[in-house]
């Protein structure tokens, strides 16, 4: 395990954007996602993922030649076509639309199709709660790694839902997760480092529960299952259709021969509080509500009672001060890739 600065990892990953030719400005806007990534503790969308993302783009799945488009306008909704290029471009292009019609006209919605991986949710809902809004996102996640409540076969990927809410001072209230009972990239990682998948989150080939990772990776591989049985299928269905089939994107299985989870369908929605009441007042109202959950005596084992997004803010306190840990594997698969181009590596 090495340890790193959010700047060390800021810069690598610019540098790598940068040799393939992606644009300064979208360079450092993915590369600082990144490294904001790991830095709150979710090494699976850290700058990790560039080994991927360099093999989708010399692969001709991301195209770096083409600039997403705003395929329909309307007044308070639009759809944007990705165009495959950078998903941390297209999703914040999205959301920051969905805030601009907000702003005029309470409530902003745009869909997003043809969209490069798009990376965390919780970015963009943030986004909208910095601005003043309730920030609501949906992802369509291609491919074939889920499968709906009941079901061996795969019917999906690993969906994701967000939320964000403003809270007084930055302490947003933001939610963040897959529809999947674990994602795709978390259970890999475990397969890497040896780690089993706990119980109930995947199913071998045979329909049987599966713990080990060559169980569940095959051939053939089986499937992950949604989390919360058919509740979070349900939430799994509704993220397909407001990801995929209402922005124009497709089904998540459709997506598999052209990409996978390389490529996602989202929906991004901003709500304006002050259509509601004076913001400061709805802040107020949040903040009385989560200091009032934060006071209440934690259950046996638990060292305090959190809410969403309290974790990531003291995780990125901590690493800020103390540098951001990287699992072996991914520190040489990263060395390998700055090899590969010829950019300086990680110290």
């Amino acid at each position: 395990m090495a340890t790193f600065t959010y700047q060390e990892l800021l810069d690598f990953a610019e540098r790598v954007l940068s040799n393939l030719g992606v644009p300064a400005d979208d360079a450092g806007l993915t590369a600082g996602l990144l490294a904001r990534a790991d830095l709150q503790g979710y090494s699976t969308h850290g700058v990790g993922v560039l080994p991927d993302y360099v093999q989708r783009i010399q692969a001709g799945i991301v195209h770096l030649d083409a600039r997403p488009t705003i395929a329909r306008d309307g007044k308070a909704t639009a759809v944007i076509d990705g165009q495959l290029y950078l998903g941390q471009v297209v999703a914040t292009q999205a959301m920051d639309l969905a805030i601009a019609k907000a702003h005029v006209h309470g409530l902003g919605s745009v869909a997003v199709r043809n969209s490069a991986h798009v990376g965390r949710l919780a970015d963009y809902v943030e986004r909208a709660a910095e601005a003043g809004m309730i920030g609501i996102g949906f992802v369509s996640v291609g491919g074939n790694g889920v499968g709906s409540f009941g079901s061996m076969e795969p019917t999906g990927n690993s969906n994701t839902v967000g939320f964000g809410i403003p809270g007084r001072d930055g302490q947003h209230v933001l939610l963040d997760f897959t529809t999947a009972s674990m994602s795709m990239r978390e259970i890999a990682r475990r397969g890497s480092t040896g780690q089993p998948i706990p119980p109930g989150v995947a199913l071998d080939n045979q329909g049987s529960s599966a713990t080990d990772y060559p169980a569940f990776a095959g051939p053939p591989r089986g499937v992950v299952l949604p989390f919360g049985g058919h509740k979070g299928a349900g939430l799994h269905l509704v993220a397909e259709i407001l990801g995929g089939v209402l922005s124009g994107h497709g089904r998540a299985l459709d997506w598999l021969p052209r990409g996978g989870p390389a490529i996602n369908g989202a929906l991004f929605e901003a709500i304006d509080v002050a259509e509601y009441m004076p913001l400061d007042e709805f802040v107020a109202h949040v903040d009385e509500l989560a200091e009032f959950l934060r006071t209440r005596k934690p259950a046996p084992g638990n060292p305090a009672v959190r809410l969403p997004g309290d974790g990531a803010r003291g995780r990125a306190a901590q690493r800020l001060a103390e540098g951001i840990p990287l699992e072996d594997v991914t520190v040489a698969a990263l060395r390998g890739l700055a090899t590969q181009l010829g950019v300086p590596p990680l110290a």
